[in-house]
């Protein structure tokens, strides 16, 4: 039987192949990870704190978030009093997007799973386990 990892590994790769193959948005693994990072939190962050939870560089966050935010996945928001301060929200296209992406990962996963019963199941039998004791 293929590891979980193995498992794994075949379930991203499929959706990883079925997003980049069927044209829609192919986000790298930075953004991704800000992506997601901003929607598994309820309350916005401000570029500092998701540089900080990532532990990435506040510049590499910001091309993130540039990209995040010319497909409308996330808006980003000045402080009234501290313009300096920017916050990061959630946008319903972004949700959606998740959404879909997170569907699709399942319904994969379903699939590998499938898959590698079917195979364990075509394994023919091992010889010493047929023995007569």
């Amino acid at each position: 039987m293929a590891s979980a990892a193995m498992t794994s590994l075949e379930t991203l790769h499929r959706v990883s192949s079925e997003v980049v193959r069927t044209g829609n948005v192919d986000l790298s693994s930075r953004q991704f990870a800000v992506l997601l990072s901003v929607f598994m939190r309820s309350e916005a962050d401000s570029i500092r704190e998701l540089s900080t939870r990532l532990d990435l560089p506040k510049p590499a966050v910001t091309r993130a978030l540039d990209v995040l935010e010319g497909h409308g996945f996330v808006r980003r928001k000045r402080d009234r009093d501290d313009k300096r301060d920017v916050s990061v929200h959630r946008t319903v296209k972004g949700a959606v997007f998740l959404y879909d992406y997170g569907e699709n990962v399942a319904s994969h996963a379903e699939e590998s799973v499938k898959c590698l019963k079917w195979i364990a199941a075509l394994r023919p039998p091992d010889p010493i386990s047929l023995q007569v004791s």
